[in-house]
């Protein structure tokens, strides 16, 4: 019985170990390596937990901010972020492209898929919760008035079925809430785009140089 019993104690040890020696690596785009208990991937936002602190407090970085992440049991999960490189945001204010705000997304420069990845990248980076926080807006907003205007549009094409007027109430509380959210995730939006005019973008300068071309000597007007 004695020797069953340590029997059984020696298998929980080796188990208790082996289940300790599990851990995630997260592997950042600035090529950091950090041993973690990842708890949550989500659409924005990676939730983790240090490995020498499981105890500790939960943190989270961007999924902008991730290359990979090996999970302790040999899988691999890959993310876009090395298709923008870490020095992005840099090449950005050295080319010194404005930030536009244009039906109800930020662009970098030109209004091009590119533009827009750009333009997420650094808002992610520069605003975080901020930004995050205009995109819900907007959504929800959209949300509601998707779903306010489909719910007040049946009972008014319908009026004869039960409790048509109370579907309309509701369809134009959703219309008359998801607006003003809708407006406010916007107005964030662009007060983004303003600061990033305003504080990171360079400016740049008009000049006019002499120089070498194709059919001898010519002027150029920098602006």
């Amino acid at each position: 019985m004695i020797m069953r019993r340590t029997f059984f104690i020696l298998i929980l040890a080796v188990c208790s170990v082996f289940t300790a020696a599990a851990q995630d690596k997260i592997y950042f785009v600035d090529s950091s390596v950090v041993d973690a208990v990842v708890d949550e991937v989500g659409d924005e936002l990676i939730y983790y937990r240090l490995y020498s602190n499981q105890h500790g407090p939960v943190y989270s970085t961007t999924r902008y901010n991730v290359t990979k992440i090996v999970y302790d049991n040999g899988y691999e999960q890959m993310f876009g972020a090395p298709l923008l490189s870490p020095v992005l945001p840099e090449m950005s204010v050295i080319d010194g492209h404005a930030m536009r705000y244009y039906k109800g997304k930020l662009y970098l420069g030109s209004q091009s898929y590119y533009g827009e990845m750009q333009a997420d990248y650094i808002a992610f980076n520069l605003y975080g919760d901020e930004y995050f926080k205009a995109n819900r807006r907007r959504t929800t907003g959209i949300t509601l008035i998707s779903l306010g205007a489909a719910v007040f549009a049946s009972a008014f094409c319908v009026p004869e079925i039960e409790g048509a007027v109370l579907l309309m109430a509701v369809g134009a509380g959703g219309l008359g809430s998801g607006i003003p959210i809708l407006c406010s995730g916007n107005k964030m939006l662009k007060s983004i785009a303003a600061d990033y005019n305003a504080n990171h973008a360079v400016r740049r300068q008009p000049s006019l140089t002499l120089g070498a071309c194709n059919n001898g000597i010519g002027l150029a007007l920098n602006f």
